[in-house]
């Protein structure tokens, strides 16, 4: 764990244990699904299943698969739903070690109370000033392999991270300051008659999305390259599409506007708590506001490019917000777009710790899992 200190964490140790309880609640749901279905492999979904905990222990039993795109959003949020509790109660202020004041300045911390802390995006180090106004810092707080991720982006004034994607998994973000516009995007199933936000207790099946399944057929992930370079994740098959190249049809990402008002922009901003499922909100791009943000991710189960969960980065200046579906063609990672690690406060950059048990249970958190 990247974190110097828990001493006043505002709340964050009860996010990272909540974060692995999830993890394997999300494991178990796939199992539990498993004894009911049978094979897996007869739901049609054509995106190799992220790895599985006894593949990871080396036991040969392949039972166990954390296929999250199998599953509906109603399914999933009822697994999340105690992270997503512990982020909402996240104090911003304590985690990030800011003075929060009522004089209006800065960026919005509560604005139920008024609060505003001032930003920290030029407080992260090392600095980058060189490299253009859009760089976005990232601070990397835990990862357990195959299972979850946490980190913290801060982007500065209008700062952005362009339309990109989270194949198969569940990310659950808190705005700790700041606002973002928002872009996002429902993926669509293969044969588009599946709401995979029906709250029925009809199991409904599907591939989310029509992209190859070779990762030679997609554009190199520099984004996950950057939050992962630690761990040396990078695929050394990614190809990159040549200007001008055509690009396989089978690897357009099919999605629908995920928004009610599509002749307005969708702006949120602290403290809102946010959740994309494999199907829902999948493709999203953030712009920040005039105080820049700080955001909070957790991502379950992180991206690993050989369980097929790469992050893919689309062109999005074609897409028909009015029509009710549009596709998206994948793109290198835009040239004016930076996300450089660092360190601020109790946070920073260094060499994870390649166990996957979690710090010592206080006794505090339950392990049962909501599987109904």
């Amino acid at each position: 764990m990247c974190i110097n200190t828990m001493a006043n964490d505002g709340g964050l140790h009860n996010v990272l244990q909540t974060s692995e309880r999830i993890s394997d609640c999300l494991f178990s749901l796939s199992q539990h699904d498993g004894h009911r279905s049978g094979d897996t492999t007869s739901a049609g979904v054509k995106r190799k299943p992220s790895r599985s905990l006894s593949e990871i222990s080396g036991n040969t039993d392949r039972s166990i698969r954390m296929d999250l795109a199998q599953h509906t959003s109603a399914e999933l949020n009822k697994v999340v739903a105690p992270l997503i509790k512990e982020l909402e109660n996240l104090d911003a202020s304590a985690l990030l070690s800011l003075n929060p004041s009522k004089d209006g300045r800065g960026a919005t911390l509560d604005p139920l109370r008024g609060l505003t802390v001032p930003p920290i995006h030029d407080l992260v180090s090392p600095p980058y000033r060189n490299g253009g106004p859009n760089i976005v810092r990232y601070l990397h707080v835990k990862e357990v392999p195959h299972k979850y991720s946490v980190g913290i982006f801060i982007f500065p004034p209008h700062g952005a991270i362009p339309l990109h994607d989270h194949p198969d998994m569940v990310v659950i973000s808190r705005i700790l300051y700041g606002s973002l516009e928002v872009q996002s995007y429902d993926v669509l199933p293969d044969n588009g008659n599946i709401d995979h936000n029906d709250n029925s207790d009809r199991k409904k099946r599907c591939n989310d999305r029509t992209l190859a399944t070779s990762s030679s057929s997609k554009p190199p992930s520099a984004l996950r390259r950057t939050l992962n370079k630690m761990k040396d994740l990078v695929s050394p098959t990614m190809l990159s599409y040549k200007e001008n190249e055509d690009v396989p049809v089978d690897s357009v990402l099919h999605v629908k506007p995920n928004q009610d008002d599509k002749n307005s922009p969708l702006v949120i901003s602290a403290p809102t708590v946010t959740c994309l499922y494999p199907h829902e909100g999948n493709c999203h791009a953030f712009v920040a506001g005039p105080n820049g943000a700080a955001v909070l991710d957790v991502l379950l189960p992180p991206y690993y490019a050989d369980d097929d969960r790469d992050c893919t980065f689309y062109d999005g200046s074609s897409a028909d917000k009015q029509s009710s579906s549009c596709t998206l063609t994948p793109i290198d990672q835009p040239s004016d777009f930076h996300c450089i690690g660092g360190s601020y406060g109790r946070f920073g950059e260094c060499e994870e710790d390649s166990s996957d048990e979690d710090p010592e249970d206080d006794g505090k958190m339950s392990t049962s899992c909501n599987l109904s």
